[in-house]
């Protein structure tokens, strides 16, 4: 039998992207006159993702998996790590947080090689600078 929970995951999924999508989206992103891309433009595609990959979720459940097998442990440290980084953003800044922020994700998920250490460390956090602050003209923390 196809898992259940993925079906449910699926569908909070779903709900929750419509609930981005038609509510939090238009009410909490202002309208610029300025930019290449309006504000709403990449949380709406992102919603639509969201939709999408939970709808598929829904449609082709994957076969039962063993949650006593699930890392838990793991997992919480991950929450712990995120929402510290979010509040060591939100205090010092995006340019100074998110380079060992990366580096920190990375070697817990067992990353060695240098090339993509290098990557994620420094290529990502300058790509998400540029694409927010300079394509669509909004400051990071």
């Amino acid at each position: 039998m196809r898992n259940p929970t993925d079906r449910l995951c699926g569908l909070f999924v779903v709900l929750f992207a419509l609930m981005l999508f038609f509510h939090l989206i238009p009410t909490q992103v202002e309208a610029v006159s300025y930019g290449a891309i309006r504000p709403k433009t990449v949380p709406q595609i992102l919603a639509a993702t969201l939709a999408l990959a939970g709808t598929a979720l829904m449609l082709r459940p994957a076969d039962g998996s063993d949650l006593r097998a699930v890392p838990w442990g793991r997992s919480a440290l991950n929450v712990a790590i995120l929402s510290a980084g979010l509040w060591l953003t939100a205090r010092f800044g995006f340019v100074l947080v998110a380079p060992p922020l990366a580096l920190v994700l990375m070697l817990l998920m067992g990353e060695r090689r240098p090339l993509w250490l290098a990557l994620g460390v420094a290529a990502m956090p300058l790509l998400i600078w540029f694409a927010v602050s300079v394509l669509l003209g909004r400051p990071l923390p």
